[in-house]
């Protein structure tokens, strides 16, 4: 029986001290064994090699496909490839097994020979590509075209074994999940919290979630949907929660006595307060927002600061540069694009502009005169519902049979 297995391969994590880089590769392999188990996909051992992380054993080269897809789904992966493993004694023996494999596979009118090499050995990566992609001509009558082959066939030889495969699919890249310490993201389920969310899981960060509720149930069983979807696909290594802070009594008190200009500026900073309050609860050390420098009137430099300063934590704002389009793009490939514009926009009633540039001192007299006070705010973090987002998709069907 052929065996196959999974080469998966990292970026970053490579290139740190050899202490931090022996933890961050530990960690990885407990997030791709976490991917693994969260989608009922059984495999024997996963081994650290240098450079790579190899996980098998699979049956078939269907099974390793699966695996392979939700393998690179998990933060610090770069790619993977689903491959056959086979031990060598000899060049020639190199070159029977990689034809074997390869003479079938090879289709279009070009191909290459690519080998990547480790450890020593007596021959070079030229020299087993010279003769490999030799004898695959002269088995299939294709040419060789190094440039832009039609196919091309993979090699690693890594001391005596050689792995064999011609799919690469890629992964986030960056950092696994928790080598960074945890965030809370301020997540409305719209378009730009989701990507935000996404970047911060993507730099190592465990990110919970807060959604502030300014319209009902409706609101929270939507939004449940778009963080369901982010974490079913890309949030192994953890489990995250939605914690969510009703505004419902709150945020009437805005609306009622503040400057239209300032009903969102205000409303914002009641956010950071409770978000920052909430992120202390459970042991987060800062926030993250979707927001993006000018895509609104809310979110120029000035209105930023403001809105900044309401918060005890540092503020990461992983979108800040982004224009909309290239936000959309994003979602769409991270999968949450077509459930984010599901989410009906719950603004402050009644505000039809936004100043461009707040004045904290004018937006503190204005906070005064509303009168929220610091016990409103600590009852409204205590009694916020906590949602843990793997039970969620666990209960909702249309969640854990997607993806």
């Amino acid at each position: 029986m052929t065996a196959w297995v999974l080469l998966v391969r990292y970026g970053e994590v490579a290139i740190k001290g050899r202490a931090t880089r022996d933890f961050m590769e530990r960690m990885l392999i407990d997030n791709l064994s976490d991917a693994l188990s969260k989608n009922a996909i059984p495999y024997r051992k996963a081994v650290r090699v240098p450079g790579r992380i190899i996980i098998g054993s699979f049956s078939s080269e269907e099974e390793a496909i699966n695996a392979s897809e939700h393998a690179a789904r998990v933060m610090g992966v770069v790619s993977v490839s689903p491959s056959v493993i086979a031990k060598f004694t000899s060049v020639e023996d190199i070159v029977g097994k990689s034809l074997e494999f390869f003479k079938d596979r090879a289709k279009g009118n070009s191909f290459a020979v690519c080998v990547n090499r480790v450890g020593v050995h007596e021959f070079t990566s030229i020299d087993i590509e010279k003769a490999v992609g030799q004898r695959i001509k002269e088995s299939t009558g294709l040419k060789v075209d190094l440039e832009e082959p039609s196919y091309t066939a993979y090699i690693e030889v890594r001391g005596k074994y050689i792995y064999l495969y011609d799919k690469v699919i890629s992964g986030p890249g960056g950092l696994p999940i928790g080598s960074e310490g945890a965030v809370l993201s301020l997540f409305s389920g719209g378009i730009d919290s989701p990507v935000a969310a996404w970047y911060a899981m993507r730099r190592g960060c465990r990110t919970d979630m807060v959604l502030f509720n300014l319209g009902g149930e409706e609101q929270v069983k939507s939004v449940l949907k778009v963080a369901g979807v982010l974490v079913k696909k890309w949030a192994y290594g953890y489990v995250p929660r939605l914690y969510v802070v009703d505004l419902r009594t709150l945020a009437p008190r805005i609306l009622l006595s503040s400057p239209e200009g300032y009903v969102v500026i205000i409303v914002r900073r009641l956010m950071m307060k409770l978000a920052s309050m909430l992120a202390e609860k459970i042991g987060a050390k800062a926030l993250v927002t979707g927001e993006n420098l000018g895509q609104v009137a809310s979110q120029t430099l000035d209105n930023l600061c403001v809105i900044s300063n309401a918060s005890k934590l540092p503020v990461l704002r992983p979108l800040i540069g982004f224009d909309k389009d290239e936000v959309v793009k994003l979602a769409k490939r991270i999968g949450t694009y077509k459930y984010s514009i599901e989410v009906k926009e719950y603004c402050p009633v009644g505000t039809r502009r936004v100043t461009t540039k707040a004045v904290l001192s004018k937006v503190v007299e204005i906070e005064r005169e509303v009168g929220i006070s610091e016990e409103d705010l600590f009852n409204a973090v205590e009694s916020a519902a906590t949602y843990n987002l793997w039970e969620v998709i666990s209960q909702d069907l249309s969640l854990k049979n997607s993806l």
